[in-house]
């Protein structure tokens, strides 16, 4: 029962490079006019709300939703920023994988070994692992390969700041967000 076991880790540790490739950031977009950001403020209802960034204005995060809405920045409790879609490879290949692995387990400790012409039961087990894994692998690269999520970056909020800076006539105001 140890074969299927210590070959499945194998072969999940060596996709490993692969998630790390997928997984390392990229900058996350600026928060400009235009951009689609979602908002939480909880004291006003607003539950992970989609809108468009319009402008910051003092204290007050201008939005368009449904209608342009204006809303104190000390009561949005989170503001995440849109950077596109991605697929769900890896997470597919991996439930994929074990799922299809664990199913063939099962199968291969139920059926009966002598109709395939093994006598050790544990042969029996490691060809319905070895055979569900490779099933439940393409099944799974299948769905993550079609089945995308949206990626949002969360903008903190203790670093979206209004400030006055000195211009040409006068003084001019500032907005600055730090990712």
């Amino acid at each position: 029962m140890r074969k299927p076991i210590v070959s499945m880790t194998l072969v999940a540790l060596a996709l490993f490079p692969f998630a790390t490739l997928a997984a390392q950031e990229q900058q996350p977009p600026p928060l400009e006019p235009g951009a689609r950001v979602r908002i939480t403020a909880p004291d006003l209802g607003i539950e992970k709300q989609q809108a468009t960034f319009q402008a910051l204005r003092g204290d007050t995060l201008a939005v368009t939703a449904h209608s342009a809405m204006a809303l104190p920045i000390s009561s949005v409790t989170r503001l995440d920023v849109y950077r596109g879609q991605k697929s769900n490879l890896l997470k597919g290949m991996g439930i994929g994988f074990f799922a299809g692995a664990g199913l063939g387990v099962l199968v291969g400790a139920v059926v009966d070994c002598e109709d395939w012409g093994m006598s050790d039961e544990s042969d029996c087990v490691w060809l319905g692992a070895a055979a569900g894994a490779a099933v439940g692998l393409l099944l799974g690269t299948s769905a993550g390969l079609l089945i995308k999520s949206d990626r949002w970056d969360e903008v903190p909020l203790d670093r979206l700041r209004v400030s006055f800076v000195p211009g040409r006539d006068g003084f001019a105001l500032g907005i600055s967000v730090a990712f």
